[in-house]
């Protein structure tokens, strides 16, 4: 009988995960077609011979950014009553691949992750009102991450398991706050309220910044965030910096911790590699050391500045295995769609 229950949650998920994206991708392309018919017939003989001259790869990636500015306007001229002028800003990155553990390239030690954020701007309402959608919106404590947060057998099955979440989002800019009112799109849905405070400061060639978060979720109760951080410009190539961040959850009465040195090294206009240092720790009134772990990232502009390879092999030492360094690797690809990777 549980087995059952389980089973009939996964796909009630999955469902849930497949009707979100089918009610986005319905809206995308009805808007697209809005736009197409308001057009000209030249330009759109240009347009067409254009595309007709492009691989079906980047002729697809043209399509879907026209389409998600083309629904970012629609959605701001309908709230706002004005139409929006100049291009939108809005945008959607996916970023998915495999992780390899020790032991080989086996189906017992290979796993996959995928990662979806949607950030559809929409500057003519008051102040900046934005519509975001995340694939990892139940990762409430990224602080005890120690590699993907939607990691799960496969790609596939990381997309359709994870936890997503849609939100409006309010920008107040000129306080360097943002509140977000959402759901997480889960078996029931749980909603969610999130407000956050930034600031931050440039001197010379050092910068610093600060964050505070409160938020509250209907199943996961509520918590409290607070990071800092410090970065320094070495060269126009090279930069260094630390973070810190610790969060609170109510629910499990546990304190998350998580300290990060990091070094940004920018090759040339096609590869960059980043280096990474960080310490994990938890307890409910003192915490403990749990994990450390340092990992390269290497990361090549496959095609123009959307469609981006990366490959990130890391060392990680938990307090479960006495500290025992495992390896991983990493590979993985993100591609940028929008109005502003239109080249």
């Amino acid at each position: 009988m549980k087995k059952a229950m389980h089973k009939l949650c996964r796909w009630k998920r999955v469902h849930s995960a497949m009707f979100c994206f089918s009610v986005l991708f319905s809206s995308l392309v009805c808007a697209n077609d809005a736009i197409n018919n308001t057009a000209s017939l030249a330009a759109d003989e240009v347009e067409q011979d254009n595309e007709e001259e492009l691989p079906w790869w980047q002729d697809t990636h043209h399509v879907m950014s026209r389409t998600i500015g083309g629904w970012s306007n629609n959605m701001d001229a309908f709230l706002s009553g004005r139409p929006s002028l100049g291009a939108s800003e809005s945008q959607i990155q996916m970023r998915f691949g495999s992780i390899f553990n020790e032991g080989g390239i086996t189906e017992e030690n290979t796993s996959g992750f995928f990662n979806l954020n949607a950030q559809l701007k929409l500057p003519n309402t008051q102040d900046r009102l934005r519509l975001v959608i995340e694939s990892d919106g139940n990762a409430l404590t990224p602080e005890n991450v120690r590699g993907e947060s939607t990691e799960g057998d496969s790609v596939i099955s990381s997309a359709f398991q994870s936890s997503f979440s849609t939100a409006v989002r309010f920008v107040k800019s000129d306080l360097g706050a943002d509140f977000d009112l959402g759901v997480l799109i889960d078996f029931p849905f749980d909603p969610f309220m999130r407000l956050r405070f930034s600031q931050g400061h440039e001197y010379s060639n050092w910068q610093w910044w600060q964050k505070q978060e409160a938020f509250a979720y209907y199943s996961d109760g509520v918590g409290a965030r607070y990071g800092i951080g410090a970065s320094h410009q070495v060269t126009e190539n090279l930069n260094y910096g630390a973070d810190f961040s610790t969060v609170w959850l109510d629910q499990d009465g546990l304190f998350y911790t998580r300290e990060n040195f990091f070094l940004h090294h920018v090759i040339n206009e096609k590869n960059q590699f980043s280096y990474q240092l960080s310490f994990l720790q938890s307890g409910e009134h003192f915490v403990e050391p749990d994990t450390v772990l340092y990992n390269l990232q290497y990361e090549r502009f496959i095609y123009q500045d959307w469609l981006i390879g990366q490959i990130k092999p890391q060392f990680t030492h938990e307090s479960e295995n006495d500290f025992e360094g495992e390896f991983s690797l990493t590979l993985s690809m993100a591609i940028l769609l929008g109005p502003e990777y239109l080249h």
